[in-house]
Parts: C-alpha cells; structure tokens; sequence
C-alpha cells in the first residue's frame, strides 16, 4: 500500500520559510537616510537667502528662530523666496503681524503657508484696517468706472473721402486759438485753406507765421470733436475732416508726475493735542 502524502496545501505551507518584517522597516531607515541630506541641502539655501534679506528684517526673522517660534526646517524656499520680494515696508508689516499674532503662528499646521498667506494678505492692504502702505485692491475697479469710456468713431477710407471731395480740393479751416488771440490780432478764431492730403503741422506752421511766437510748433495740439487731437503723420481724409471744420488749439504739456505719493510709508497724523510742555499757541491780536 502507497504510503499517503499530504495534500499540496499542506507540503507549500511548510516548505514556505517565515515571513521577515526586517526588510520592510530597514527599507523605511533607508528612505529616510536618502531624504535627510536633500532637507539639509533645502535647508542651507533656505538660510542663505534668510541671511540676504535687509538687516533689521533679518535680525527680526532670527529672533523668531532663537525664542523657539520658529524652528529649522518650519520655512521653506518658496515662503522665504515670496517674502523677500516683498518691499522694505511690506516686509516690515508682514513682521509686525507675526510677532503680534504669536498664537496664530505658532498653531499654524504649515509656517510656511502662513508666511506666504501673511505676504499675499500684505499685498491686498488686508493686514492693517485702513489698507495704508499697501496696494488698493479696489482702486483698479473704481477708477475702471470713473473713467469715461472712449467713442467709437467709424471713418472712411482715406483714399475714399479724397475721391469724394475730388483730388487736390481745398477745404476750409478755422481755428480756434483761445489765449493766444492777443498774437493774431485779437481774432478768437484763424481762418485758412489746405488740401485734404494735407496734416496739422501745416497748420501749426501757418499758425506759428501768423504771429503766435510764445507756443513753439513743437508744443501745439489741435483738438477736433469727435476724433479728438490730430497727429502729424495722418492727412485731414485720414480723419474725414469736412469743409468748415474747426479745431482747437491747445499746449502740450510735459508728461509724467513730478511728485508721486509712496504708499509704503505711513502718513502722519494730525496733531490734535499739544504735547506736555508745549507752550500753547498764541491768540490772535484784536483788530
């Protein structure tokens, strides 16, 4: 009689040599082996661009890390790369509402998304109430609907309207010179003829022969309802004008802004109280 065997079953599981948990967790040590030089190598450029920001902001940011607000490794590039492109005054701002909201930083789950939503709330003037030293997210809308918007004006053609007022034509022109009447004989308006392939510094010339020597040809603009001030380099067909047209004479002015406010820096407030010490002012002398 066959001696019996064992059903396979049984032969596998015991010919299956014990499972080792070992390489599972050695493989887990090793991963983070391999992650601890590339956080330290992150690390030391985080701490090289701490240390290129400005002085009084670095020092500030360093003391974070010294009371053990902050910890090494709680920042990273990004968070450091959004917070130093920042102006001197956001970032003082974005400091201010750190060291005063220690609670908040300290409880945050990522210091670093703290830190950049800090700089995007600095940016939108949220950090402070009245929104002072920091860009009005508002102010592009208002001044959208407070700017009158441009009319559309349809022309035709140049070489269309020259062929309707017929080649070379001559078409009247008055204008209209407003203070510098004194030059011209006291006339508020000039009066000449010129083809329609002629421009507006035609017209200047003229004006500047006829007497008007205090505005430069270079310095005059001429205006005309609805298609607004005339360039040089276009002829009166390019901007259909007809005959009896009137232009405006004004002076061109320099462009630019001589003063600009800077909104970083936080206005002073009145002073409505005298100061201890301080001499009140004094009275104003009967008549």
């Amino acid at each position: 009689v066959a001696p019996a065997q064992r059903p396979p079953s049984c032969r596998l599981s015991s010919e299956m040599p014990p499972r080792s948990r070992s390489r599972s967790r050695s493989k887990g040590r090793d991963e983070k082996k391999k992650d601890a030089p590339e956080r330290s190598g992150e690390q030391e450029i985080v701490s090289v661009a701490i240390k290129q920001l400005p002085a009084d902001i670095r020092e500030r940011l360093e003391k974070l890390f010294e009371e053990g607000l902050l910890k090494e490794g709680d920042l990273d590039l990004r968070s450091i790369t959004v917070f130093a492109s920042l102006n001197e005054g956001l970032q003082a701002r974005v400091m201010n509402h750190m060291e005063g909201e220690r609670i908040y930083v300290a409880n945050a789950r990522s210091k670093s998304g703290f830190l950049i939503a800090t700089c995007d709330k600095a940016k939108t003037g949220c950090l402070d109430a009245r929104g002072l030293g920091a860009i009005d997210p508002w102010r592009t809308a208002l001044v959208a609907m407070a700017t009158p918007k441009q009319k559309m004006v349809d022309l035709q053609p140049e070489r269309d309207w020259i062929d309707k007022y017929e080649e070379g034509k001559a078409i009247k022109i008055k204008v209209n010179v407003g203070d510098k009447k004194g030059e011209v004989d006291g006339k508020d308006t000039v009066e000449m003829e010129l083809p329609l392939s002629e421009t507006s510094a035609v017209v200047k010339e003229k004006l500047v022969s006829l007497g008007i020597k205090t505005l430069p040809a270079n310095r005059m603009k001429l205006h005309q309802e609805p298609c607004g001030f005339l360039k040089d380099r276009f002829s009166f067909a390019y901007y259909n004008l007809e005959d009896g047209v009137t232009l405006t004479l004004s002076a061109r002015k320099r462009a630019g802004t001589r003063f600009r406010a800077d909104h970083t820096v936080m206005p002073k407030r009145p002073r409505t109280q005298q100061a201890p010490g301080e001499a009140p002012p004094a009275a104003p002398a009967p008549a």
